[in-house]
């Protein structure tokens, strides 16, 4: 098997599990209409961290890593919006 195609199958493997963890957490808010327990440092911290992470992906040119962190960033967004607005 090719060495750049198993590179990108776990890349992309691993692009759609980061941004799968975020989604149990962004739907349990939406729906009880509660974030109390979400810590807004926390959240605040993986968004900041997903936009240092998109950038770099940019930088170098790295599909998987600007795909999962634009999603990441864009979920924890939402939950330190929701989180605002539930508290």
């Amino acid at each position: 098997m090719d060495k750049q195609l198993i590179a990108d199958t776990v890349g992309y493997s691993a692009t759609v599990l980061g941004t799968l963890v975020f989604l149990p957490q962004v739907i349990q808010i939406w729906k009880t209409k509660r974030a109390k327990d979400v810590s807004l440092l926390s959240f605040s911290m993986i968004f900041l961290g997903s936009i240092l992470w998109t950038t770099y992906g940019i930088l170098i040119l790295a599909t998987p890593i600007i795909i999962v962190n634009t999603v990441i960033a864009v979920l924890s967004a939402l939950i330190i919006i929701m989180k605002l607005k539930y508290k």
